[in-house]
């Protein structure tokens, strides 16, 4: 991901210092709450492609 997103190599070294810091995050995941949205209907405007 680092040569994709950034153009970079990432050291052995440096992936060892990186999932050693992931080891320790802690904490709980949040809850995501997606919203119920109405059902469509006939007066629903339609999206705009362009």
């Amino acid at each position: 991901m680092s040569s994709v997103q950034l153009g970079i190599s990432l050291t052995k070294e440096d992936i060892s210092d990186i999932t050693a810091f992931l080891h320790t995050t802690t904490g709980n995941q949040p809850k995501v709450e997606y919203p119920v949205l109405p059902a469509p209907t006939d007066s629903t405007p339609k999206p705009k492609l362009d």
